[in-house]
């Protein structure tokens, strides 16, 4: 399996998963934000970083997008796995999953996942090996962007897709607070215009859907500046209570008042004749 799917051999093995990145700082980070969340998921299966509803809202706009663009058989690698919770509804696609964090891995292996720990930096498969790729919630942490999508495209197959999704026009004051418990979490921001110049610009890829996610009444994400007394508070309490009567409607208002949490692209790799030409 080794000599098929990883283009060199792993440094070591984690009980029977393969590792391809060596611990540094980076990944000790990474690796206490990841265990803060199981020890929440353990103690009352919460996420301390999200509310469930808002988390599985987002997930499934990715979900869609891999139910419409794979087919049966499909190789698949999900960039950041986590515990393995979008494709966990795709047994029918040939899974693989990396991360840098042996906690979500070996959940990740126990939903029949081929799972290797690497950072992107250090892509450890065969070049052109995927027919889709998805990476979420991961290119707003990496350090050097630019590296890390060329080595993502690196593996993906002559017009393959990639499906990545990244926080929305997201304000990165508290990851600049003294008092917030991690070095590195969001170092960069996104929008419509920076993921074209990234992907379409930089890579020469072509972006072929873009589609908004998560939208909840949170003060810090209204479209619209406007001020009145206690509006927070009573933003709140209307949306919770148009929410036990009328969803459909909540949804609406959701939408025209404040952003999304998330964005996902669809992009379409480069053709060979393209790269040729």
């Amino acid at each position: 399996m080794m000599e098929s799917v990883y283009a060199r051999m792993p440094i070591c093995l984690h009980g029977t998963i393969p590792v391809f990145s060596v611990s540094q700082e980076y990944t000790e980070n990474y690796e206490k934000i990841s265990q803060d969340h199981l020890a929440s998921l353990h103690k009352d299966g919460t996420n301390p970083f999200i509310p469930e509803d808002l988390w599985v809202e987002c997930e499934n706009s990715t979900i869609r997008l891999i139910q419409k663009y794979s087919k049966p058989g499909d190789r698949i690698l999900d960039i950041g796995v986590g515990l393995g919770r979008i494709l966990s509804h795709f047994s029918q696609l040939e899974r693989y999953g990396m991360d840098i964090s042996f906690g979500y891995l070996e959940i990740a292996q126990s939903k029949g996942i081929d799972v290797c720990y690497a950072l992107i930096e250090d892509m450890p498969y065969l070049s052109e090996y995927f027919d889709l790729i998805v990476c979420t919630d991961v290119l707003e942490h990496v350090l050097d962007l630019n590296m890390c999508c060329a080595k993502i495209l690196s593996v993906l197959r002559n017009g393959g897709v990639l499906i990545a999704r990244v926080p929305y026009k997201e304000d990165l004051s508290a990851y600049s607070d003294p008092t917030y418990p991690y070095k590195y979490a969001h170092v960069r921001r996104f929008d419509e215009e920076s993921l074209e110049g990234l992907f379409k610009q930089i890579f020469g890829c072509n972006l072929i859907e873009r589609v908004k996610t998560g939208y909840a009444p949170r003060p810090n994400r209204l479209r619209y500046p406007f001020r009145f007394p206690k509006r927070d508070t009573l933003l709140i309490r209307c949306f919770a209570a148009m929410k036990q009567y009328d969803v459909p409607l909540q949804r609406l208002f959701l939408k025209r008042l404040f952003l999304p949490l998330d964005i996902n692209v669809v992009v379409k790799g480069r053709t060979q004749s393209a790269q040729n030409g």
